[in-house]
């Protein structure tokens, strides 16, 4: 565990936390740092214009079945030791949403990455809440039983599950994703 979690100068590689995949870490010491950047030249300017984006330093599970993609929630598999997965066996530990191109950038199983944890960030959602998702509002955002996908909670509605963030209606519901003010519990 880092001494400090929040380090402007922690190494992605690429320059970009969201092309970083590696197999292993430049340092070991920075497993689980977080740092802090204003949208990444990877983003497509929008509603994430000009906002910072936090992500953190992780190590996807060797044994998950489904490989992370563009807005995939990311589940703690172990939190001692920043291990993540797609896996929705466990919805009330988010630890963050992927933001990497699968098409482009695939993180393969048991690599190190980052995880989006603070600010807007481009989620994929169930397809039943996908219209939702992209053109409402303030909606809850919760883990859905979806390997990697969330889904969105009515109006007037109590969460069921740790509450991901909000909407903000901006996305794409043809893709199923849609743009969500993350709201995540933080692992120290």
């Amino acid at each position: 565990m880092p001494n400090a979690p929040r380090q402007q100068g922690v190494w992605t590689g690429t320059g970009n936390p969201e092309t970083y995949a590696s197999n292993t870490l430049y340092a070991p010491g920075l497993l689980g740092s977080r740092v802090t950047v204003i949208q990444p030249t990877s983003s497509t300017p929008g509603v994430e214009a000009g906002r910072s984006h936090t992500y953190q330093l992780v190590q996807s599970d060797s044994t998950m079945t489904v490989a992370p993609f563009k807005g995939a929630v990311a589940w703690w598999s172990t939190r001692a030791t920043y291990l993540v997965t797609t896996s929705a066996t466990n919805r009330n530990s988010v630890a963050g949403i992927f933001q990497n191109d699968e098409a482009v950038t695939p993180i393969k199983a048991g690599q190190f990455c980052f995880v989006q944890v603070e600010g807007p960030a481009i989620t994929k959602f169930i397809d039943g809440d996908a219209l939702t998702a992209a053109t409402t509002n303030t909606r809850q955002v919760i883990p859905s039983a979806t390997d990697g996908k969330a889904a969105v909670m009515a109006l007037g509605t109590a969460p069921t599950h740790t509450v991901i963030g909000q909407t903000v209606g901006s996305g794409t519901a043809a893709l199923a994703l849609a743009v969500v003010e993350l709201a995540i519990p933080q692992q120290p």
